[in-house]
């Protein structure tokens, strides 16, 4: 895996999540408090995962709870860079979602955005196991915070894309159009044609790149004008479907399916935590 840390959207985060890890492969039982959200689930599972990989010692546990250190809170609340806790010893480190750099135009001005728990616990447990099999199975899963949240129905989201494209380079996703997709959700585009989208499919091979283009645009015109979802989401949804590697799920019709597997409460959190881990969702 290419690191995480390297991507500037990290960097006011690095030492912090470095200095803990660090201290985490040398300590006694850590307790993780987690909110009682989808991003939640995923987050505790990425860390979790790491944590059994490198053989650290962790009880998991919901908000609202008190818990005494060792402990790494993962918040929903936003916070500031300069709000960001520093480790203490022992450990007493919370996760929130940010504003930061996720790309740079051409001119280098900077395209922010929140960068989610999620993807922060990802960059920590890279640093906790960055062979671990349980580790790596869930890594294209850093995505999450960033895909369920708001800023991607907002406009571009820069964070999403960096992370993307990220997990492309690195190798551990594909990135296909819609037609490549073997059996797709296609709930979050109730307004395509299904018969069309077919057709689309059974003769997709069959086009050069300008046929392709005009065949998926002509495709999604309903959808379109529907104007839901926003345009950048539809544009991951048709033109950027991620497939895992050494996989043929798609990862947005996974997520699609877990969220509506969540029913909110603790057993379904504690269920889908367990699913997660075990690589049987």
């Amino acid at each position: 895996m290419r690191s995480l840390l390297d991507l500037e959207a990290f960097a006011p985060i690095a030492d912090n999540l470095r200095a803990v890890s660090e201290k985490l492969l040398r300590s006694s039982t850590v307790s993780i408090l987690i909110p009682p959200s989808i991003t939640g689930v995923v987050a505790s599972a990425i860390l979790e995962a790491a944590m059994l990989d490198a053989g650290v010692p962790y009880r998991r546990r919901f908000s609202p709870r008190k818990v005494s250190p060792p402990y790494i809170v993962i918040s929903e609340k936003e916070s500031s860079e300069k709000e960001l806790t520093s480790p203490n010893n022992p450990i007493s480190m919370t996760l929130s979602p940010f504003f930061s750099v996720g790309l740079r135009g051409v001119d280098g001005e900077p395209h922010r955005g929140i960068i989610s728990p999620v993807a922060q616990v990802a960059a920590l447990a890279e640093l906790l196991a960055p062979g671990g099999k349980r580790t790596r199975s869930l890594r294209p899963w850093l995505i999450a915070g960033n895909w369920w949240g708001d800023s991607i129905d907002q406009g571009y989201d820069p964070i999403y894309s960096c992370l993307r494209d990220h997990l492309r380079e690195e190798g551990s996703i594909r990135i296909v159009p819609l037609p490549e997709v073997e059996s797709p959700d296609l709930s979050e585009l109730d307004k395509l044609d299904k018969e069309r989208e077919l057709g689309t499919r059974e003769t997709w091979s069959e086009l050069d790149a300008e046929g392709r283009a005009k065949a998926l645009s002509t495709l999604i015109i309903p959808q379109v004008i529907s104007k839901k979802p926003s345009t950048s989401r539809l544009e991951e949804l048709t033109w950027h479907r991620i497939i895992i590697t050494n996989s043929d799920n798609d990862l947005h019709s996974i997520m699609r399916d877990f969220s509506i597997k969540w029913d909110g409460s603790q057993s379904s959190s504690n269920q889908l935590i367990e699913s997660l881990i075990s690589n049987s969702y």
